[in-house]
């Protein structure tokens, strides 16, 4: 007869309870990837670009899933300056739709719904598994969810040779 003491119980216990909280918190992250780019975000250094003098910008709060998405919001530095002015790159909305097999990540970040770390990993993927055979090939990404991919599909495509 295996016969536990109190103290191996207990551990046993804390070990299971680890386990399946750390399961818990990979389905939910899983589930709420915009969610979960703001709070990755939130460590992350403010750029230097930014004046000492300007108040700090308030990060936006997370997005339920029934409030519908809002817009991004502009530093009162970069709303002063006209559109065409802020990056040569800043309108991805311009009619053509962005090469998924040539984008980089700063262009990646640009799109609506994707912040810089999904950016990273969109590109990180294509570098380590090969280029996109079509726009549905960016599902293998983490954190691109039927949703996010519908959203994108307009503004993405892939140019074959």
């Amino acid at each position: 007869m295996l016969a536990y003491t109190r103290r191996q119980i207990v551990l046993l216990f804390v070990v299971v309870a680890v386990g399946a909280g750390g399961l818990a918190i990979d389905r939910w992250r899983r589930g709420n990837p915009d969610v979960v780019a703001y709070l990755e975000s939130l460590d992350r250094a403010p750029a230097a670009t930014a004046a000492a003098h300007e108040p700090v910008a308030q990060q936006p709060r997370p997005r339920t899933r029934a409030e519908p998405p809002t817009s991004a919001p502009v530093s009162r530095r970069a709303a002063a300056r006209p559109e065409s002015a802020r990056s040569p790159h800043a309108r991805v909305d311009d009619g053509m739709p962005l090469d998924l097999n040539l984008a980089s990540a700063a262009d990646f970040a640009r799109l609506p719904g994707v912040g810089r770390a999904l950016a990273a990993r969109i590109v990180d993927v294509r570098t380590r598994d090969g280029p996109f055979g079509s726009v549905d090939d960016l599902r293998r990404v983490r954190g691109v969810g039927e949703a996010t991919l519908e959203r994108l599909r307009p503004r993405l495509a892939v140019n074959t040779p």
